[in-house]
Order: C-alpha cells, then sequence, then structure tokens
C-alpha cells in the first residue's frame, strides 16, 4: 500500500477532493500524508523588488491558511500529517516534495482549465504525472 502520500493543496474544490481519497488512502494503509502548499503566483512582469516581496508575504499567508485547513481536516481523521510550504512551479514542486519525502503516491485534484488551456500549457497535473518518481493519482 501507500506509506508516504503527498497531496498538493490549495484549498479548491479540486485539492479538497484530493485530500479527502488521500486521508481515505492513508488511513487504509497506516501511512503519513504530507500536503504540500506552493506559493506560485509571482509577478508575470517587471516589478520593484517591494511589489515582488508583497506578493511573496500575500502568497505565504494564503499558503498557511491552506495547510491550517488540511490540517484540521486531518485530525479529525487521526492520520499523521506534515504540511510544507514550497516556492516554485506546482508540479515541479509537487515531484520534488515526492522525491524528498521518498513518496509512493502523490494526489492532485483536477483543476478543470479549458482544453485549449491544457494543450498549450499542460495541467499540474498531467505534468506531474509525467515527471513523478511514484504513482499519481487524480481526483476528479
Amino acid at each position: 500500500m501507500f506509506r508516504r502520500i503527498v497531496v498538493a493543496y490549495d484549498d479548491s474544490p479540486g485539492a479538497r477532493r484530493a485530500l479527502e481519497r488521500a486521508v481515505e488512502l492513508a488511513r487504509l494503509s497506516r501511512g503519513e500524508l504530507i500536503a504540500v502548499a506552493v506559493e506560485a503566483h509571482l509577478p508575470h512582469y517587471g516589478a520593484t523588488v517591494g511589489e515582488v516581496a508583497e506578493e511573496l508575504e500575500v502568497e505565504e499567508r494564503a499558503c498557511h491558511r491552506w495547510l491550517a485547513a488540511a490540517e484540521a481536516y486531518v485530525a479529525e481523521r487521526d492520520v499523521a500529517f506534515e504540511g510544507e510550504t514550497r516556492a516554485g512551479h506546482p508540479a515541479q514542486e509537487l515531484v520534488r516534495a515526492a522525491e524528498q519525502h521518498r513518496a509512493d503516491l502523490i494526489v492532485v485534484g483536477h483543476s478543470g482549465h479549458s482544453s485549449a488551456w491544457g494543450r498549450f500549457l499542460g495541467s499540474t497535473a498531467e505534468k506531474t504525472s509525467r515527471h513523478a518518481p511514484c504513482s499519481v493519482l487524480i481526483v476528479r
């Protein structure tokens, strides 16, 4: 079974469904859950140092809120939990987290971007599954 499960969490509906499924799997296998929140929305233009720092603070606060919500949900279900915030591209950071924690599974929610957007950039779920060192469960 799955002893270490990394779950992508951003408090979106898809991420909540992914967390629910990851908790179920962790409970069944008596595994541990590592929730990863990624600071990924940095300014996409030539910003000043102050603007970048301000955006980082906003992202960091959001990630901490998300992880607190995930931890509260998991605590009620008696599953070992660790939360961590990372900065960077979400798929890349999920793969790194799985490698560093020697995860058996990554669980991600399906985001539901339009087909044009997905073909152009690819989804986080698709990119994660392509590069992951372990199995990936995409929860719809």
